[in-house]
């Protein structure tokens, strides 16, 4: 009998030690309630993927694209290319359309120049296009197409407009460079639009350098405690202009987000920074409204943050001032 219990009492012993592992797992689990770089990040895989257009065109004749909201892409017959040969038969081609500063936060496309120097400027927006085309999914290549954007889509026509690219920082970051090399048309007055030519598959942006008359100065944003540059992101939107939204790049050293020790913010600018992180799915995200000061420096409490569905806080983000 006493050896019977001395078995029951190893067993329970056993078992409590199994449950107790079990619960520091689950405590270990809990332990940093903040996210991950990776949790973040598909927020925004998400944002980008569930904008994606797809078209079959037949890449040996000429084609027209109409995106959702009145874009156009052309493809001449044989622009379309493998290993510099151009393709014959069904090609599908993937568009991604941005306009509005709450689709460029949720897909981490704001609008800054890549100046020489590592230096940044801030854009203001005519559209932003990604084109891409495999066959087969294999990827292919292209010897261009012309892209065509209503500007009614970004508040009517702004012939200071320019042509930029995309260009992928170590970071991962997107900044535009300008394309001096290609020309910009401006349609018609009964149809304006920039048209312009792309000679890569890839990101195309018709913008502007945004001007202000007065000194510029250099921000610092501080995260609330827990936050990082590796989990979240810092933007800043322009009063006034719904088509223009600046990132700030986060120092790995000191934890704080910046532009890279360059003046580009106008003293005076009245603007809102926006933190952006994730939590359990969702976005969650701080907004302050801000005049901005010379060597400003703006700080994020915890008790300031809120969380939002994508479509809210793109609605959120579209209804700043």
């Amino acid at each position: 009998m006493k050896s019977f219990f001395k078995k029951i009492g190893i067993l329970s012993i056993a078992s409590f030690s199994l449950l107790s592992c079990d619960m520091n797992d689950d405590d270990n689990q809990n332990l940093n309630p903040f996210p991950t770089s990776n949790e973040l990040n598909a927020l925004f895989s998400e944002a980008i993927n569930s904008r994606k257009q797809v078209f079959t065109i037949d890449a040996s004749t000429t084609n027209y694209i109409t995106t959702t909201q009145g874009a156009i892409i052309q493809f001449n017959a044989g622009a379309i290319t493998l290993n510099s040969t151009p393709v014959a038969g069904p090609v599908t081609v993937e568009v991604i359309e941005i306009y509005q500063r709450g689709d460029m936060l949720v897909t981490n496309k704001p609008t800054v120049a890549k100046l020489p120097g590592n230096n940044f400027e801030i854009l203001t927006s005519g559209g932003e296009i990604y084109v891409n085309a495999k066959q087969n999914g294999q990827q292919l290549a292209t010897s261009g197409y012309v892209i065509q954007i209503p500007a009614a889509l970004t508040g009517g026509l702004d012939t200071d407009m320019d042509v930029f690219t995309g260009e992928f920082l170590p970071d991962g970051n997107l900044v535009w460079v300008q394309q001096n090399q290609w020309d910009l048309g401006f349609g018609n007055s009964a149809a304006p639009a920039y048209t312009t030519f792309s000679a890569n598959f890839g990101w195309t942006n018709v913008d502007k350098f945004y001007t202000h008359p007065n000194p510029k100065t250099t921000i610092n944003v501080i995260p609330p405690a827990g936050y990082t540059n590796a989990n979240s992101e810092v933007f800043l939107s322009l009063d006034g202009d719904d088509n223009s939204l600046v990132n700030l790049f986060g120092d790995p050293l000191t934890q704080t987000f910046t532009f890279n020790s360059y003046p580009a913010f106008p003293i005076g600018l009245e603007c809102h920074i926006i933190f952006i992180s994730e939590e359990n799915g969702m976005w969650k995200y701080g907004i302050k409204p801000v005049t901005i000061q010379e060597n400003g420096t703006y700080t994020f409490s915890a008790g300031e943050l809120n969380t939002a569905s994508e479509a809210n806080l793109v609605q959120i983000i579209n209804n700043l001032p």
